[in-house]
């Protein structure tokens, strides 16, 4: 088996311990010898960008989510997204912004240090690569540990691939989900989590892209009113938008009082979501 690098990941982090959760903007270098792979490439938003983890520990095969907490437990290293393994490649979907002089491709989302060798590039293909269905373990107490602000990341990221854009809905879609998690104390893609929509598609989506609730799963549920709906293991968060501004960055620095009102009701699990026409 041989394989042999087609360019460098060149970014402003130099270390493992420096990169944010959610990546950051960075650029690769493709060797003038692979150029002429790239033809056609920008016809694409996403790319699979496949590396080699240079630095990685190949002798681990259990290991713990540090970047969330040191004190989560212990995971064998084929079930966690953990730097080291035996053979330590990453797949990383990047987005593509852009391409200069014909082989240098700047890209966001990239959670690869500097110098990290590129083994391959595939084009993201939502058709096959998106399984929007499918599931895994209860982030609950992986959530509980995040900080806030990385919290929020994975929120505007999950919905922002599902919607296309963070848009004024999508910012509110994503302080809805924040409320959410903290009042029914759990991961919002749990499969006992039912979504009922209000009035804004945008905001829908964004509800959509983050819980993984759909009609056909029988997590989504009409008919919305004005009021978004959560609900989970017989309680019920009824969140009724208030005079919202226009500025997404607005909506993410405004206090929660200020965008909806919130109402918290129990009601038993048969019952089904619960709406207040009065709210």
């Amino acid at each position: 088996m041989e394989l042999s690098p087609i360019g460098l990941v060149h970014s402003s982090i130099r270390s493992r311990s420096d990169m944010p959760i959610q990546g950051v903007s960075a650029e690769v270098e493709i060797f003038q010898g692979y150029a002429a792979g790239l033809d056609g490439i920008e016809e694409n938003s996403h790319l699979i960008l496949v590396c080699w983890l240079h630095q990685a520990d190949r002798n681990v095969l259990k290991a713990v989510a540090r970047k969330i907490s040191n004190d989560l437990p212990e995971k064998g290293v084929f079930s966690l997204r953990s730097p080291a393994r035996p053979n330590p490649l990453s797949i990383s979907v990047v987005q593509l912004l852009g391409v200069r002089e014909g082989r240098y491709l700047l890209l966001e989302h990239l959670d690869l240090i500097d110098g990290t060798p590129v083994i391959d590039i595939k084009p993201y293909q939502p058709g096959w690569d998106c399984v929007f269905s499918a599931t895994g373990h209860d982030r609950t107490e992986k959530i509980q540990k995040m900080k806030p602000a990385d919290y929020r990341a994975s929120l505007i990221r999950e919905a922002a691939n599902y919607h296309g854009e963070v848009c004024t809905g999508v910012a509110t879609g994503v302080r809805i989900a924040e409320a959410a998690t903290r009042i029914l104390d759990c991961d919002l893609r749990r499969p006992d989590l039912v979504v009922t929509p209000g009035a804004d598609p945008c905001t829908t989506d964004a509800l959509i892209g983050i819980t993984g609730a759909t009609p056909g799963n029988r997590r989504f549920r009409y008919p919305g009113g004005d009021s978004f709906v959560l609900s989970c293991s017989g309680k019920e968060v009824v969140f009724r938008l208030l005079d919202l501004p226009d500025d997404v960055d607005e909506i993410f620095a405004a206090r929660e009082e200020t965008l909806f009102e919130c109402r918290v009701c129990t009601r038993p699990i048969e019952d089904g979501p619960f709406l207040d026409p009065g709210i």
